[in-house]
């Protein structure tokens, strides 16, 4: 369960509050007027939060690409069925001396 607090509550007690940070690792949300209204973490767990979801992100788009450029080959008449797939491998490696 996330913590959450009063921006006051971190006006204070600024001293204490970057050091239980960088302990738990925890992102804190602030409230003001009852609403959410910032958080705040330890910077080096942030970078490294941050990092994991750009490689999600970036994982997301390679597969994205490889769908659209399968899907274009298909449009286009450039796929085959797997059996005749599986056949012309079987061939070429009969060419190959069996390898």
């Amino acid at each position: 369960m996330p913590t959450v607090m009063p921006v006051s509550e971190l006006q204070h007690n600024m001293g204490g509050f970057g050091k239980t940070r960088h302990e738990t690792k925890e992102p804190i949300y602030l409230t003001k007027n009852g609403k959410a209204s910032l958080v705040v973490m330890d910077a080096i767990e942030f970078d490294s939060r941050f990092a994991v979801l750009e490689g999600l992100r970036e994982h997301g788009e390679r597969v994205h690409r490889a769908i659209s450029r399968g899907y274009d080959d298909m449009v286009n008449g450039r796929a085959r069925p797997l059996d005749q797939a599986l056949q012309d491998a079987d061939r070429i490696r009969s060419a190959r001396g069996g390898e």
